[in-house]
């Protein structure tokens, strides 16, 4: 297939699964305020935000493994990816038996009501709602090895489609849960058996569509493990400094200022962070071709991908920030019934810090699709561990505004790092690129793609 046809068809996948995110985050806030209130609905994201570290982490292992696989398929070494496969199978697998093991201890040893601050959801059930997350979250940790054998054999798009399709069927699940007055506890239940159900379909039709990538332990080497082990090590830094960025200032924010900011909180960050997902959009769909590409040695496809994908997204976030800057307090107000008091500070805070996040995006997505992303993990840990901490510190005096103001001030030395980094390794000058990136609009007339 042409690089055209490829493009396309991750783009639409990628374009239904920006459509069920959308759905998702503009329905559930009002809904969950509706049936449940400010209180419950605060605490029910205090609680979910703590298994759903590792479901931003994937163990790191997947993803390395899938870029790996990826490269060895585009060179003709099926063995080699077949034994990358199964190797991180076998990892992630004894990995969330233990994790599994630790959180049933650290329930049980644990006050969690009283350490999360929990009012309204009692003592018992809380520790079991974490369980259930817990174990949803680990058979998702499935799912994602299942889905690295679309994307080695050139099927990323199907794969992307069948996983936002799983998570449409559960959120839908999770509705009529809400529709029908159930609690915290059902609610748990359900996403997980629906988790458990998909993840069983994605298994089987990942066999059917490539046989020789399957499930064992006779191609499993420790060798492999080891060989991928610091970069998978370094892109466990990146989900894991996102959910410090994003559920664990849910956290912060729930311990200082109460669930009611939470909610505000939460609410203006899935508005900002809308801007960053329509950017994802484009770049997600990049990342299986730059993976092939770099395994083949073709650098002007590369180079090619970065710069055109980086100039449509800094356009394309300029407009989006400006039309939230106009119309977002409008918008929240109609999405949540006047729920609580606007803040029209914290929004432009926020919409710049994601502006930010926009223009490094791009060439970060180049450093992990090749396996280079070792070079700025200790900055990216840095930023967003810096991120809760100074949170932590201003908010009793500033309030939520400061929590903004300190997301922009971590995104800026991640700009200059990550957009530094991706340029060295494509041979390009800091200059050029700023030039092309604000300039240059050949992107609206020349094709962003090329025969392979």
């Amino acid at each position: 297939m042409t690089m055209k046809s490829k493009l396309i068809q991750n783009f639409g996948a990628n374009a239904f699964g920006q459509l069920v995110t959308i759905l998702i985050q503009l329905v559930s806030v009002p809904l969950f305020l509706y049936f449940w209130g400010v209180s419950t609905y605060g605490e029910w994201l205090v609680l979910s935000s703590i298994p759903m570290y590792l479901s931003l982490s994937d163990i790191g292992f997947a993803s390395v493994a899938a870029n790996d696989m990826t490269m060895k398929v585009a060179k003709g070494d099926r063995a080699g990816a077949l034994c990358s496969y199964q190797s991180i199978w076998v990892l992630i697998s004894m990995v969330s038996i233990l994790i599994a093991l630790l959180f049933i201890a650290g329930t049980e040893i644990a006050n969690v009501s009283s350490l999360l601050s929990i009012k309204s959801i009692g003592e018992s059930k809380s520790k079991y709602v974490i369980l259930i997350l817990v174990s949803y979250v680990l058979i998702g940790l499935q799912a994602n090895i299942f889905n690295t054998a679309y994307r080695a054999v050139g099927h990323y798009a199907y794969g992307t489609l069948l996983g936002n399709a799983a998570r449409l069927i559960e959120w839908s699940v999770s509705v009529l849960v809400l529709w029908c007055k159930g609690d915290v506890q059902t609610l748990a239940l359900s996403m997980l058996a629906c988790k458990a159900a998909t993840t069983i379909v994605i298994l089987t039709l990942s066999i059917k569509l490539s046989p020789w990538l399957k499930l064992g332990f006779a191609h499993a080497r420790i060798s492999e493990i080891r060989r991928l082990f610091k970069p998978a090590l370094a892109f466990i830094a990146f989900p894991l400094g996102l959910a410090l960025a994003l559920q664990g200032m849910i956290l912060v924010i729930g311990i200082v200022l109460g669930s009611a900011a939470v909610v505000i909180y939460s609410t203006y960050r899935t508005l900002t962070r809308f801007l960053v997902q329509m950017v994802t959009l484009l770049n997600q769909s990049a990342w299986p071709e730059i993976s092939a590409a770099y395994g083949e040695k073709r650098m002007d496809i590369v180079s090619q991908l970065h710069g055109k994908i980086s100039a449509i997204t800094f356009w394309m976030g300029l407009l989006a920030v400006t039309l939230l800057s106009f119309f977002g307090k409008w918008i929240v107000s109609v999405w949540t019934h006047h729920s609580f008091e606007q803040n029209s500070i914290l929004l432009m805070l926020m919409l710049l810090a994601a502006f930010t996040n926009v223009l490094w995006q791009t060439s970060w997505v180049l450093l992990m699709a090749t396996n280079q992303h070792q070079k700025i993990t200790l900055a990216f840990i840095t930023a967003t561990a810096s991120s809760l901490l100074l949170s932590y510190l201003i908010m009793p005096l500033v309030g939520l505004n400061g929590v903004g103001l300190v997301m922009i001030l971590c995104e800026l030395p991640m700009l200059y790092i990550t957009v530094g980094h991706a340029l060295n390794m494509l041979n390009e000058t800091w200059p050029k690129y700023l030039s092309e990136l604000v300039s240059d609009r050949s992107f609206w007339t020349k094709p962003l793609w090329m025969s392979r």
